[in-house]
């Protein structure tokens, strides 16, 4: 896969877990029942919204890595962006999967809405839905970050150069010597390049 092609996934893949994680914030806020106020509702909400935040930057950063991919490649610029994208996507994979979805959470909102009656508990059903809906986009994204690390890293090495000097002068290379192409004086020059 070419490199800018990864980086159009991952820009689709962070599209669909926006989406995801919108149809979660309208039902854990907007479509919660409203005649009480509610510690455990008020939490997932603030929760909701944290990670759409988190999300939010990693979208924005990714897209300007996609921005930095294009050619001329900008690998300085593609690799934080990226980097940053990866890490506030990271932020948001641990809060959902360690608070927001873990098992002592979800076994709490289920215990919640059948000790609150009909209305909550078809609410706390919903949002449970809306949680379990969310972990495919993400396991998307997780992919196609790490897609994108390894076309970007396999672009960069491609077109390296190394420098180095010898007694003649500078010898210039444009790709790395396999381990098999060191030179009889142990310095990493092909024998070609010593004559």
């Amino acid at each position: 896969m070419a490199v800018e092609a990864a980086f159009q996934t991952l820009v689709v893949k962070l599209g669909a877990a926006r989406e995801a994680f919108e149809s979660l914030r309208l039902t854990a806020v907007e479509d919660r029942p409203l005649r009480d106020e509610v510690l455990l509702v008020e939490r997932l909400g603030n929760a909701v919204e944290d990670l759409q935040g988190w999300l939010e930057e990693a979208v924005a950063a990714a897209g300007e890595a996609q921005q930095a991919v294009r050619h001329p490649l900008d690998g300085h610029r593609a690799r934080g962006a990226l980097a940053l994208a990866h890490e506030r996507f990271l932020r948001l994979e641990y809060k959902f999967f360690f608070e927001g979805a873990s098992y002592e959470e979800i076994g709490e909102l289920s215990r919640f809405g059948r000790r609150r009656g009909r209305e909550w508990l078809g609410w706390t059903g919903s949002v449970i839905q809306a949680l379990d809906q969310c972990r495919a986009p993400l396991r998307d994204v997780d992919e196609a970050l790490l897609v994108c690390w390894q076309e970007l890293s396999e672009r960069l090495g491609a077109s390296s150069v190394s420098v180095q000097t010898t007694n003649i002068g500078q010898q210039i290379s444009a790709a790395a010597l396999s381990p098999g192409e060191i030179s009889r004086d142990g310095r990493g020059l092909p024998q070609d390049a010593m004559t």
